[in-house]
């Protein structure tokens, strides 16, 4: 009986010891397996925006993030290259 006595106020100093958002913190950790399979389950989902949504947030939170869209004008700059002032990109409306 000594040692629960020891065990339980060993118990009663660590959660005295630590910050409330630790505990916050484990108590959500139990729930992301629940809650990735919710999103799973979205995937399926009827409607079109509620899949996609789903999707991007998988996918976010996978780091596989949406890429930056650029005109051909900017790249070359990036690159180095020179603009031309006659060059008409024609897909530039469409970015």
């Amino acid at each position: 009986m000594a040692t629960a006595d020891i065990t339980d106020g060993a118990e009663a100093a660590e959660a005295v010891d630590r910050p409330p958002i630790e505990d916050a913190r484990d108590e959500l950790q139990t729930a992301v397996p629940e809650a990735a399979e919710t999103l799973r389950e979205l995937l399926d989902a009827d409607d079109e925006g509620v899949q996609i949504r789903a999707a991007e947030a998988i996918l976010d939170r996978a780091g596989i993030t949406k890429g930056k869209r650029v005109s051909a004008t900017s790249a070359a700059k990036d690159v180095g290259g020179e603009s031309s002032s006659s060059f008409d990109d024609p897909f530039e409306d469409f970015i």
